[in-house]
């Protein structure tokens, strides 16, 4: 990047990266949005002349992500393996995905809730779940795939967080991730509380609308082909190829984690959209 003459910031999610959390009740994605905005701000306040905004997102990344290229906008916008989705516009392609998608959520949000109250209860029940829908039933339970399972050092690092071990609880497999634990589940209590809340879902629905976001700026969307389940629609990538400027590329051989099973392929197809190539 910095031979290109970039300007690069990398953000994780708020206090994913804290060893004690200054809000207990965590961040709901509006929230998210904002605090990815501030970082944004303060990146570009350090360039040197007028710059261009090129932001690339993954995973929960895509609610700031999305939130602020439709907001605020940019210039270009790279995605890798998971866009926003609206059933009443993008049904879903099989009620499987759906799902399966729910129940992996729903555990993470269930693992947070119970963490509130009693962190042994909230340890126990990702433990518990994780074993449950990533190992003993994950041929049938778990959304990614063989790609994304690891070294089998997932005991040790989550070990190693619940100790303090940071050198030793980084997922080297997945490019540097942190192992999840119940407080980092709560995007996922924070998304799945606004099924309740109507218009809550109405709003979050159109601040990460992929339509709004697809008629303000060029996407490129970069996706692993070996998953138990797509995190995107057929429609939706239909969009993106009928759009001038926007990218698919689907990486063979590649899971969730898809720019660390293939970095050339996901490096060179990023390269090219952000320079134009």
């Amino acid at each position: 990047a910095e031979a290109h003459g970039c300007l690069v910031g990398v953000g994780c999610m708020p206090e994913y990266d804290r060893e004690e959390a200054l809000r207990p009740e965590g961040y709901d994605l509006p929230q998210i949005a904002r605090c990815f905005g501030q970082a944004v701000t303060a990146l570009l306040g350090q360039a040197t002349a007028a710059p261009k905004l090129t932001l690339v997102v993954h995973d929960w990344g895509i609610a700031p992500g999305f939130f602020h290229s439709n907001s605020v906008g940019c210039d270009k916008l790279v995605v890798f393996d998971v866009l926003p989705t609206n059933p009443k516009v993008d049904p879903p392609d099989r009620l499987y995905y759906v799902l399966n998608h729910l129940n992996y959520q729903s555990m993470f949000a269930t693992s947070f809730l119970l963490y509130r109250y009693s962190k042994a209860l909230g340890w126990a029940w990702l433990l518990g779940g994780n074993a449950l829908m990533f190992l003993l039933l994950g041929r049938w339970l778990n959304p990614v795939g063989p790609k994304d399972a690891g070294s089998g050092g997932t005991l040790r690092r989550w070990y190693a967080t619940v100790t303090g071990d940071r050198a030793n609880a980084v997922d080297k497999e997945s490019g540097g991730a942190l192992p999840m634990t119940p407080y980092r589940c709560y995007p996922y209590f924070h998304a799945l509380k606004t099924l309740f809340r109507p218009k809550e879902a109405e709003a979050l629905q159109e601040g990460l609308s992929f339509d709004v976001s697809l008629a303000k700026q060029p996407i490129c969307y970069v996706y692993g082909e070996e998953k138990n389940t797509m995190f995107h629609t057929r429609s939706q990538l239909t969009k993106l190829r009928a759009t001038k400027g926007c990218v698919v590329v689907g990486v063979p051989r590649a899971g969730h984690w898809c720019y660390k099973h293939e970095p050339e392929v996901c490096y060179a197809a990023v390269k090219a959209f952000v320079l134009g190539e």
